[in-house]
């Protein structure tokens, strides 16, 4: 606290300089205030920011963990539903069969499907003929009148293609219900002559659904190749053959699997996680309410905001009254010990127990410089007096400054002997333990060592040194470093070289780098029994690497993902290990050597990777 004091010879301060003293010093009060309180809040400002993004990212990490587990909801009921309708028309297949069916005996027949539908789990049987019409349907007696329609015209499919046909969700002509129908062709010989049809209640469909164990307030659904509801968890007799929101219809065309946020058909805003059956092109949708995710979030930063202002208000009351006790009451007492002095008279005592060792040596200098110029007050005029006093006054604030930073200086320094402290070394424990740690880190240096590298090249920090590279030597280098790995594998590794002599102008080692990681990729998606090939053949005035496999190939849609960093192509569940980066880093290090890495593949008939570099003499 910045305090002045005129000092005059042989004479006591004014009481106008009194005044002034004692107002800056309320002036002062308010400056210490504000400044604890800026203090204060500087201090738990980062932790408060820190705890907030904390909250946030867990929020993050648990709708991601969610989303993942909605996907998985779909995937696993979309599998169910195939099973399912895979065990009807199975069981349809073998009731086409009758003997009675194809002696035209519908009468017996009648009887045999009643026999039969207890043991499965559709609604009827009904048999038509080539023109439309119902034969038979055992919600009807045998012999009563039955529809002129038969169903919905996609069961005309069967007789034109001879195949099992599912349709979508439509109103029974029998019921009067919401129903799907599951067909199979009867046939004599090569011709259809009946389809005979099971009808399936959308309560079957929901079952599978709720099988599925979802949380309470997650909404699912099935959705028909058109996009109709045919089941729903919540509120199924109202949605039950009505159109899906139009975004999930549209990206469940679109592509087979995939998240979106949408609004329910009640009006939920959710996050919709869907997979789309490949059998029979139905979509298992899974949405999880954004509010139930949120309020987890609000909570945590409403309680993180309620404790912060508890823990603020507490550590700035501590910081108020430690200010009060330790500064701003010995700061008022120095003053009027120095007022003391300047008057003449004796200041009296210093109580030691309340008053920081700071302030007792800021009044022990105080007190030594009014001493010596009392001394000399005799011996000068005014004029020096006031020199003095004045040179006084500034060896005084530059020693209070010096003091006051004396213990900071301190802490600042004590932090740092801490760290450095070499006289206390480690114990066995901890050095074992150190080691035990850095044991668990190199299992993960590989896939390290790739993030890194792929972290160099996206931040421009990689260097490529070119050199004249002996393409057919480094060809059969690698295929030495990586025949151990096919033969263990019970793969083939063949080499084929149509250029023993060609060089080409790369980086050695990131060249080496890219072909064994090809290799690598090859051996690892290929079946026991397969064959790779390590390929060099001069391609115009190039030299063409390529690999090829004999593995599990890739598909039009993965191929257009094969490149993103970190997409394993829905193989991350599978026991390869990886990344999903080595293609990456391969494609860019290529780059970087002003080559482009090519891709052609199959599902099921492998995968061939290839490049061409300019060749050099």
């Amino acid at each position: 606290m910045p305090e002045q004091l005129t000092w005059r010879a042989s004479q006591l301060p004014v009481q106008a300089d009194v005044a002034r003293e004692n107002q800056k010093v309320q002036g002062a009060r308010l400056h210490i205030r504000s400044s604890l309180i800026w203090l204060v809040a500087a201090c738990m400002l980062p932790g408060i920011l820190l705890s907030a993004w904390f909250i946030v990212s867990d929020y993050r990490q648990h709708k991601a963990q969610a989303i993942q587990n909605a996907i998985a909801i779909a995937r696993a009921a979309t599998a169910n539903l195939d099973r399912d309708l895979a065990g009807t028309s199975a069981a349809l297949r073998v009731l086409a069969t009758s003997s009675a069916l194809n002696n035209d005996d519908l009468a017996t027949f009648y009887t045999q499907a009643l026999n039969a539908l207890p043991y499965q789990a559709v609604s009827n049987y009904v048999l038509i003929d080539e023109a439309g019409r119902q034969l038979l349907n055992t919600l009807k007696p045998w012999g009563s009148p039955l529809p002129t329609v038969g169903g919905p015209p996609q069961l005309g499919r069967i007789f034109d293609t001879g195949e099992p046909v599912l349709t979508d969700v439509f109103i029974g002509p029998v019921t009067g219900k919401p129903i799907l129908a599951l067909g199979v062709p009867v046939k004599r010989g090569k011709q259809t002559v009946y389809s005979l049809n099971a009808g399936i209640f959308p309560e079957r469909i929901a079952k599978v659904l709720l099988s599925q164990n979802l949380p309470s307030h997650w909404i699912s659904a099935v959705l028909d190749s058109k996009g109709h509801i045919v089941a729903r968890t919540h509120e199924m007799d109202r949605f039950v053959g009505k159109p899906a929101v139009p975004d999930l219809i549209r990206m469940s065309r679109q592509s087979s699997e995939g998240v979106l946020e949408t609004i329910t058909l009640e009006g939920i805003p959710v996050i919709t996680a869907y997979s789309r059956s490949r059998v029979s092109d139905w979509c298992v949708a899974v949405g999880i309410p954004q509010a139930q995710l949120t309020a987890e979030l609000k909570r945590s930063l409403i309680t993180l905001l309620i404790a912060s202002m508890l823990v603020f208000a507490s550590a700035l009351w501590v910081a108020w009254r430690l200010a009060v006790t330790r500064v701003m009451q010995p700061a008022n007492e120095l003053l009027k010990r120095m007022q003391a002095i300047a008057q003449g008279q004796e200041p009296g005592p210093v109580d030691v127990r309340h008053t920081p060792q700071e302030f007792i040596m800021l009044e022990h200098g105080f007190a030594d410089m009014s001493k010596r110029l009392r001394e000399r007050e005799q011996e000068r005029d005014a004029k020096l007096a006031a020199e003095a006093a004045n040179r006084a006054k500034t060896a005084f604030l530059s020693r209070m400054s010096h003091e006051l930073r004396t213990p900071l200086n301190a802490v600042l320094g004590f932090t740092q002997v801490l760290q450095l402290d070499h006289g206390d070394p480690l114990t066995e424990r901890q050095r074992n333990m150190i080691g035990l740690i850095d044991s668990a880190g190199q299992h993960l240096l590989s896939m390290i060592t790739d993030v890194l590298d792929f972290s160099r090249i996206e931040s421009g920090q990689l260097r490529i040194e070119f050199e004249r590279v002996d393409a057919s030597s480094l060809v059969q280098e690698c295929h030495h470093m990586m025949a151990a790995e096919a033969s263990q594998a019970g793969l083939q590794l063949i080499v084929a070289v149509d250029s023993p002599s060609g060089a080409v102008r790369a980086d050695r080692t990131r060249l080496k780098q890219v072909l064994l990681n090809l290799l690598s990729n090859a051996l690892k998606y290929t079946r026991p029994g397969g064959h790779v090939t390590l390929s060099l053949q001069r391609h115009g005035s190039q030299l063409r690497f390529a690999v090829q496999d004999t593995g599990l190939g890739m598909s039009p849609d993965q191929l257009t993902h094969l490149f993103e960093p970190f997409n394993r192509l829905g193989r991350h569940h599978s026991d390869k290990p990886g990344t999903g980066i080595g293609l990456v880093i391969c494609k860019q290090l290529l780059a970087l050597m002003s080559s482009e890495l090519q891709v052609r593949s199959e599902p099921d008939q492998g995968s061939t990777f290839w490049f061409d570099l300019p060749e050099t003499p």
